[in-house]
């Protein structure tokens, strides 16, 4: 092995040696970081989950203003239902149903709250996430003008009407719709 070899070897070794350095340095960084993120994630995950159960409160409250209280509903119900209350009156009457299902719209994934009172009509209709869906088509739904064309109806959801152009997620909200009246009557066929 001549000089000019055994200098080529050296230099090879010595870049191998600063490449593993690099790698160990890199591997530290990331489990420091990684275990920097647990840590917040520890502090803030249930101030977090109290925040979204204080919007979602407030977005019961909203839809049934009238309402005392309201009592979570525990059945087996459709998996595309997220939660299901009771909403009760000052002399815990029950007042209506309140349904929160997700569909697959355009987009992605959309969210719809359905009101359905005791007497199996929609008192409302809210959406609440279309973030997915664009704003000019499928974030319609989320109009009053296509919303409020549900209060009033029956599972049969007839003269209920699509937007055009977003057909899609349209179909998916009245699906959603269909999904809120499959699990009214699995609860009420589970109070009897």
């Amino acid at each position: 092995m001549d000089a000019e070899q055994a200098a080529g070897r050296c230099e090879g070794m010595k870049n191998t040696k600063e490449i593993r350095k690099s790698i160990v340095v890199l591997v530290v960084i990331c489990l420091l970081t990684s275990a920097a993120l647990a840590v917040v994630n520890h502090f803030t995950a249930p101030v977090s989950k109290a925040n979204a159960e204080a919007r979602a409160e407030q977005a019961r409250l909203d839809a049934v203003p009238d309402a005392a209280s309201f009592q979570l509903v525990e059945t087996t119900l459709p998996e595309e239902v997220v939660s299901a209350y009771l909403a009760l009156d000052e002399a815990g009457s029950p007042m209506s149903y309140l349904f929160t299902v997700e569909g697959k719209g355009f987009g992605g994934t959309i969210q719809v709250m359905c009101v359905i009172g005791t007497d199996g009509l929609i008192r409302v209709c809210r959406t609440m996430d279309v973030s997915s869906e664009t704003t000019t088509l499928g974030g319609q739904t989320a109009s009053e003008s296509y919303t409020g064309q549900y209060t009033g109806q029956d599972a049969s959801l007839s003269g209920v009407s699509a937007i055009s152009g977003a057909t899609i997620t349209s179909t998916a909200y009245r699906i959603c719709v269909q999904t809120a009246f499959e699990a009214y009557e699995l609860v009420k066929e589970a109070q009897k």
